[in-house]
């Protein structure tokens, strides 16, 4: 990996392929037979779920034809929502209206113009990303309106959509009974657990792999069982942090020529704010907590808009012997 490249490789697993081949299969449905099925995907804040939309886009990248733009996968990451009509709009302005979205206030003639711009464009495949920002109003009827809104863009356009989002992302899709019918594939991002041998093998070949595309292998073994142990101490076990750990180490050696090993990830954890008492690359190994995710995260509804409506997901803690073996420090945390 040139010292210029500085974007996270895509991390290939069992899940993350049987996903790709999910976009394929709804794709092939559509293409070949006009059948439309949607899907729901979830999963914590740095499961990968941004990363999985992103591979399959440049996979199925944008061409420009004679006649046309053709945009065989359409990706949409909804930012903010008050209202079904700003969320057309902003649609719409993705994908390149040649109004901007402008010109329309009648939310029918603003999905009319959506699906017949989505039909010229040849789109066959539609992601929408971030839907659970649509609670953050905790609007009862924005989320009655966006929920309809889904349900007559399935309806309207045929196309098949993935719509993805945090765990309580599927609140909105049962939200409505005629949105959820249409929405037959459910799949949630299952997190790396250290306590699981087959998952943590799982992390350690994550390790393996992300190292060796950063050009580490001859000088550290990342997926050496004591330091999978620290990366999962400092991450637990989250994709992106342990990514953004490797990535920034990366920058840091090609600045500074610093050698890679554990004072250079410990150098990078206390970067981030980390005092060296907790940093899990200065701490022995039998010092280690490593915190497995066993609750995911959810949103309250009764709470009023100015208050943390988050409800954060519970871990079990681990600890680590000196014959690296773990056992339990604390059951929910």
């Amino acid at each position: 990996m040139s010292s210029a490249y500085i974007e996270h490789p895509f991390i290939k697993n069992p899940f993350t392929m049987e996903m790709l081949k999910l976009f394929d299969t709804l794709r092939y449905k559509k293409t070949n037979f006009n059948v439309q099925s949607c899907a729901l995907i979830t999963g914590e804040s740095g499961s990968g779920k941004s990363g999985l939309a992103k591979f399959f886009l440049k996979k199925n990248p944008v061409i420009e034809q004679s006649q046309r733009t053709y945009i065989p996968v359409f990706y949409f990451k909804v930012i903010s929502v008050s209202k079904a009509e700003y969320l057309l709009k902003s649609i719409l302005v993705e994908l390149d209206d040649p109004q901007m979205g402008e010109g329309d206030t009648d939310q029918r003639k603003l999905l009319t113009r959506l699906v017949t711009l989505l039909k010229s464009t040849g789109v066959e495949l539609i992601i929408i990303d971030e839907i659970q920002v649509v609670f953050e109003r905790r609007s009862a009827k924005i989320i009655s309106g966006i929920a309809d809104l889904f349900k007559d863009l399935i309806e309207e356009s045929k196309i098949p959509i993935v719509f993805m989002g945090m765990p309580w992302s599927t609140y909105l899709v049962e939200s409505n009974s005629q949105l959820s019918t249409r929405i037959s594939h459910r799949h949630t991002i299952p997190p790396y657990k250290i306590s699981d041998n087959k998952s943590r093998d799982d992390y350690r070949r994550l390790l393996h792999f992300v190292s060796s595309a950063y050009g580490f292998t001859e000088s550290i073994k990342l997926e050496e069982v004591s330091t999978a142990f620290r990366f999962f101490s400092a991450t637990s076990g989250n994709l992106k942090l342990t990514l953004k750990l490797i990535q920034d180490a990366f920058i840091q050696q090609k600045m500074t020529g610093e050698k890679v090993g554990n004072n250079l990830f410990a150098d990078i954890i206390k970067s981030y704010g980390v005092i060296d008492e907790c940093n899990p690359f200065l701490l022995p190994v039998e010092r280690l907590v490593l915190r497995e995710l066993v609750t995911h995260s959810d949103f309250h509804f009764g709470y009023r808009a100015n208050k943390n409506a988050i409800i954060d997901a519970e871990y079990i803690e681990f600890g680590v012997s000196k014959s690296n073996k773990l056992y339990v420090v604390n059951n929910v945390a």
